[in-house]
């Protein structure tokens, strides 16, 4: 016998250690400290005649699911939130953002069926999405108040697309 090489495993040994690995696995996650999540906003829209409603979260420890981001003259704004699926809305501001200030870019993503089914995409679309900006304060915690309008495409079928008209409604959690 070679030196570090110890008996095969039976079956029972086997099985017994991967019990082991899970019950370490169970009582390390029940160990982790818990996470509270709260709404800062929601985000709705319609798509194939369902209306779909997303929470944009924010943690205990201040970290949110918007981010807004200067880079260069761009300004860039990301807005993920979960609910009936998932949703994200991604604007690219030229200047300073404000109401009066068209976004150069808008990209809207919704999964309604979570990460296993299709996205609805803007991207490639024959139409650009549009968006309505309401209220838009970037001072204190911020918050944006807006209506779109976007053609959705399915990214399995892309010859599949709807016109969705939606709302976001959310502080932006600045620090």
């Amino acid at each position: 016998m070679e030196l570090g090489m110890g008996r095969p495993r039976s079956e029972p040994d086997q099985k017994m250690s991967s019990m082991k690995a899970i019950v370490a696995l169970v009582l390390s996650l029940m160990a982790a400290p818990t996470v509270a999540l709260d709404s800062i906003g929601t985000v709705t829209a319609r798509l194939q005649g369902t209306d779909l409603s997303w929470q944009v979260l924010t943690t205990d420890d201040g970290a949110a699911m918007v981010q807004v981001n200067n880079i260069g003259p761009l300004t860039m704004m990301d807005t993920h939130a979960m609910g009936d699926g998932s949703v994200y809305i991604g604007l690219v501001f030229q200047e300073e953002p404000s109401i009066d200030e068209t976004p150069v870019g808008i990209t809207i993503d919704i999964s309604p069926e979570g990460a296993a089914g299709p996205v609805w995409t803007s991207a490639g679309a024959s139409i650009a999405p549009t968006l309505s900006i309401e209220r838009l304060n970037l001072d204190g915690a911020g918050r944006i108040e807006a209506g779109f309008e976007a053609m959705l495409c399915r990214n399995d079928t892309p010859a599949t697309c709807e016109t969705v008209v939606g709302r976001i409604e959310t502080d932006l959690g600045l620090p």
